[in-house]
């Protein structure tokens, strides 16, 4: 199977037979594509990982609910660990920890990204989703691996890349770090304290193997993150809670809101707060005015205008100012 076109029929045809819970579909249609001759990443990348993008902008347009995105992700599950126990790659590499940034749920592509991986030729111990950093720091005391490999899809646990960096430094296990969270570039991974960034598994591999050749040095200290944007970070439901009744009188409409949209509102300043945290973390305006993009066409599609984020925003800046200035600041730029 090549094309765009074909991959896309694959795709609607794996969700359509997911959303409704057929999970041994899913599974035959993953390993028949294998059979016929699909190389592995692709039944990867092109369709479990294209399945798992599309639910997610079916949710976003409020066409799917988070039921039907769960169905998915179960089906999704199950067609990743047949196609991974499907095959036996060689193991010429050296020893790799795979683990989610501490606080990130969101396993599924770290998964995908230890698979391959493993099929590059390196030994791989996969952690799941958000395993503790002593934990982790635990395992590679005992099992002395060559490199953490660290996966972070929202830059709300940001910090928890670090946190898991700073461990694996204190052992010598040199990190590389990636996902959707650390964008396009090094930047933001390098910001965090990882020694490289990969935006997928072809770059990490390759510099997993120069590694082997020639380790990196990693520092013994900490990585500094700036003290404001984490006090910020760790304050952001109480700010949420004062920004909720500033913004009840700033934004009429709010007075014909249901308990649940109210909640929903509260939560929505708080996780605003964390993103303007994260912005800070990694001097990155982007991760704010992307997220607040997002935010706006997810509540339009839900009958909720622009102004009630553009409102939010105002209300935020000098409450999140009296924590850390230059989040405020960032925060009346974004209105």
């Amino acid at each position: 199977m090549s094309g765009v076109a074909a991959f896309s029929e694959a795709v609607e045809t794996f969700l359509l037979t997911s959303v409704i819970g057929d999970a041994r579909a899913g599974v035959r249609m993953a390993l028949g594509m294998l059979d016929a001759g699909t190389p592995k990443e692709d039944v990867i990348v092109n369709l479990l990982g294209a399945a798992q993008r599309e639910v997610g902008e079916r949710w976003l347009h409020n066409e799917w609910t988070v039921a039907d995105e769960h169905l998915v992700s179960g089906v999704t599950q199950k067609a990743l660990d047949a196609v991974a126990n499907s095959i036996d790659p060689p193991t010429e590499g050296g020893l790799v920890v795979v683990a989610c940034a501490e606080g990130d749920w969101h396993s599924l592509p770290a998964q995908m990204f230890a698979e391959m991986l493993r099929w590059e030729g390196f030994a791989v111990a996969f952690l799941g989703a958000s395993t503790p950093v002593d934990h982790v720091a635990a395992l590679m005391s005992r099992r002395r691996p060559d490199a953490l490999a660290v996966s972070c899809n929202l830059p709300l646990f940001f910090s928890g890349v670090t946190r898991l960096v700073d461990a694996a430094h204190l052992e010598g296990v040199p990190v590389i770090a990636g996902g959707r969270a650390l964008g396009g570039s090094a930047a933001r991974a390098s910001r965090l304290g990882a020694d490289a960034w990969a935006k997928d598994v072809d770059d990490a591999a390759t510099v997993l193997r120069s590694w082997q050749h020639e380790k990196p040095h990693v520092p013994a200290e900490p990585t500094r993150l700036d003290p404001a944007a984490l006090q910020l970070d760790a304050r952001a439901g109480e700010i949420a809670a004062v920004a909720f009744e500033s913004l009840c009188a700033a934004y009429p409409p709010m007075a014909s809101y249901s308990d649940r949209q109210l909640a929903r509102t509260r939560e929505d300043l708080a996780f605003i707060a964390q993103f303007l945290a994260a912005a800070r973390l990694v001097d990155d305006d982007s991760v704010l005015t992307d997220m607040v993009d997002w935010l706006k066409g997810l509540l339009a599609v839900r009958g909720v205008p622009a102004a009630a984020v553009t409102t939010g925003l105002r209300v935020l800046a000098p409450i999140v100012g009296e924590t850390d200035p230059a989040a405020g600041e960032l925060a009346r730029a974004a209105c």
